[in-house]
């Protein structure tokens, strides 16, 4: 191997020390994961099946692929339990809801341009999820403690 082979294998082992570049190629590689799903379910079954049911299936398979890609690749905890799996559902259900409210806001309020809008607030979104998906879907803290043992 050639010195300059060995320093970019180091430079790429490096950057995936880096939690935040892992959530990153997780969250490609999980949309990526997600969108095939999406066509290979509507493909197969969106003439004989509604329409929300696959859309609910596809969100399903997501979620759980999601939760586990971040899980072990990214946040690498041990624990897996039913509990961290509904928190993580949570923070998706949440980060939907500030993705709608910013793109109505964007284009209908601000007139501004639909895939300029979308494309601002998945950096918003990624941004959001990765803090609460460290410090809330993967995380063994409690949120709120208890100070005072009286509370």
């Amino acid at each position: 191997m050639s010195l300059i082979r060995i320093i970019k294998f180091l430079k790429l082992r490096e950057s995936l020390s880096n939690q935040k570049i892992r959530y990153l190629m997780t969250g490609l590689y999980n949309t990526f994961f997600g969108y095939l799903c999406f066509v290979i379910i509507f493909y197969n079954f969106s003439s004989t099946v509604s329409h929300p049911l696959l859309l609910g299936i596809c969100h399903l398979i997501g979620t759980v692929n999601n939760f586990f890609s971040y899980k072990t690749f990214v946040f690498k905890t041990k624990n897996s339990s039913v509990r961290n799996y509904l928190k993580f559902n949570l923070v998706y259900i949440f980060t939907f809801i500030i993705n709608l409210s910013m793109f109505t806001i964007l284009t209908k309020v601000m007139n501004w341009n639909l895939y300029l809008s979308q494309a601002l607030i998945i950096i918003t979104i990624a941004i959001i999820g990765y803090i609460l998906n460290k410090y809330y879907s993967f995380s063994n803290m409690p949120i709120l403690k208890k100070e005072n043992k009286y509370l």
